[in-house]
């Protein structure tokens, strides 16, 4: 077995401890396996992006870059796979010479950490690009509220501004008391209120008086 095999195969074990067998590693050939990479592969919170690191070793791995790809690429839009691509790149580059997979693998993570966010159905997608160049709107009820505040504080404002009527033409008790005694005896004259000991006329009578009279001294509505 040459030295890059060697390596190659400690690097293969190294994984298989990291990484669960069969959830997380999965082994194609012995220079070719998945990655199968989420934010929080132990489920201490949901899991809303992942992807697949799929990894071939090229025969002088690792003083060459291996070929890899991304697949089953799940919560993240085109621009994000293009980030996340970039990250590993970026770790490839930095790592020749060195066994790279378990950077590769964690440049991926702590990307999907970063972006783990649920994927928006396309009316949220547009709701977020609303608010985000147009600024929340405000609620309704909010508005009415306001709306009856101002119309409250107006109206008390209105009252504290009128006019009020002058001293002297107040109804004071005295004044009030006097005008009562005359409505009182206006009501008796009629025969609408009754005076102590005497009995009010009743509403027919009153009724039959206001008619006007027939030549026989009978008014019309007294007939029959």
């Amino acid at each position: 077995m040459g030295s890059h095999e060697e390596e190659q195969a400690l690097e293969i074990e190294a994984l298989q401890s990291l990484f669960e067998e069969g959830r997380e590693f999965e082994s194609i050939s012995p220079t070719e396996f998945l990655l199968k990479l989420v934010p929080y592969p132990a489920g201490e919170e949901e899991n809303h992006v992942g992807v697949t690191l799929h990894v071939t070793y090229t025969p002088e791995y690792p003083e060459t870059a291996p070929d890899w790809e991304l697949k089953d690429i799940k919560g993240l839009n085109d621009e994000k796979t293009e980030e996340v691509k970039g990250k590993v790149e970026e770790m490839v580059e930095a790592s020749l010479g060195m066994a790279m997979v378990y950077q590769m693998a964690e440049a991926c993570q702590d990307y999907l950490k970063e972006n783990n966010e649920k994927e928006l159905s396309m009316h949220e997608q547009m709701m977020k690009r609303h608010v985000a160049e147009n600024g929340p709107e405000e609620e309704e009820g909010d508005d009415e509220e306001d709306d009856d505040d101002n119309a409250e504080e107006e109206e008390w404002k209105g009252l504290a501004e009128k006019e009020l009527v002058k001293e002297e033409d107040r109804i004071t008790i005295e004044s009030f008391a006097e005008w009562k005694i005359n409505f009182d005896a206006e009501m008796i004259a009629a025969g609408i209120l009754k005076r102590e000991g005497t009995n009010a006329k009743t509403g027919r009578q009153i009724f039959l008086e206001a008619q006007p009279q027939t030549k026989d001294g009978e008014s019309p509505g007294a007939a029959g």
